[in-house]
């Protein structure tokens, strides 16, 4: 007979494999391409658009010319080095295809859920023995709900760790059926203020705050409960103060029950240099690292309230 299903899809713009971060143990991180969100700290500039980009690394151009001849648009233009039109660019790709020193190269790629899961699976034999699994994040899985939820599902058949960082921007259908196949739960709290969160990330926090709390109540009935641990990122200048952590202190108070620990995430401007390489403006240029030592303030904060706190070394 023959086989009329169609193969899921989804667009990655990474994978990262022996990470330490993000879950217990050794993980295998998964990043989605593609979010609603506009962060103005974002350190994955790669994830927020949908489609494939072109990166561009001026440093390794050999000054060939060949980009220039193969561009359909007239979009790149070769001197002194190079340099692309971002207007007219459409993100084909075809320069990085051809160039022969790697000076631009494309970010995401389209893969199944059979490539996903069997690049998860090569690290296998470390998980094992840290506790270690798979992480999904982004961008944003909420805006490749299907392909995330197929990922986690033959991921938890074949008995691994999962578990996945989201903003809560999303479908709440899907967010209820993608936690309830995770292990953990990585969840963003920003701003508890709709405005300012408007202000800093392109989108107000209604849907968000709306899901947490749906998702806190589902977590209630899933056995076994997936450990839902809420992260703050605090960035000077826009949420981290004492009046903005106190309020999601009380928030998360008057609102959550069942979170195992709230983390709080120094700033890092880990992702500058690809703004430059997408030809993206970045807001926080030149603005130093935050270290776990001065955010130690906030945790206190948190600490005296009675919440369970710890701060990320990036």
């Amino acid at each position: 007979m023959e086989n009329n299903m169609v193969e899921i899809t989804g667009t990655v713009f990474n994978i990262q494999r022996f990470s330490l971060h993000d879950g217990v143990g050794i993980r295998t991180l998964v990043f989605m391409k593609g979010c609603p969100l506009r962060c103005r700290w974002c350190s994955n500039p790669e994830g927020l658009a949908f489609s494939l980009q072109v990166m561009e690394d001026p440093g390794k151009c050999i000054g060939c010319g060949v980009c220039v001849k193969v561009c359909a648009h007239g979009a790149i233009k070769c001197e002194t080095g190079f340099s692309i039109d971002r207007k007219a660019c459409t993100q084909c790709g075809v320069c990085a295809k051809h160039c022969p020193a790697d000076s631009k190269t494309v970010t995401g790629e389209r893969k199944t859920v059979d490539e996903i899961v069997s690049i998860v699976k090569r690290d296998v034999p470390f998980y094992g023995g840290s506790g270690g699994g798979v992480t999904i994040g982004g961008g944003e899985l909420l805006s490749q709900p299907v392909f995330t939820w197929e990922v986690l599902r033959r991921c938890r058949e074949d008995g691994l760790n999962t578990a996945i960082e989201t903003s809560g921007h999303g479908s709440w259908a899907w967010l209820s059926r993608i936690a309830a196949l995770c292990d953990i739960i990585h969840y963003d709290i920003k701003e508890v203020d709709p405005i300012r969160h408007k202000g800093m990330t392109g989108v107000d926090n209604a849907v968000i705050l709306e899901n947490l709390e749906r998702l806190d109540r589902q977590l209630s009935v899933i056995h076994p409960t997936p450990k839902l641990i809420l992260r703050v990122p605090l960035v000077a200048g826009y949420n981290q103060t004492e009046d903005n952590v106190e309020e999601i202190a009380d928030y998360i108070a008057a609102n959550l029950s069942n979170y195992h620990t709230v983390e709080l995430l120094p700033f890092h401007n880990f992702g500058e240099q690809k703004y430059k390489k997408l030809g993206m403006s970045y807001q926080l240029t030149g603005k130093p690292n935050t270290s776990p030592e001065e955010i130690s303030i906030y945790a206190e904060i948190l600490a005296e309230k009675g919440l369970p706190v710890k701060v990320s070394k990036w």
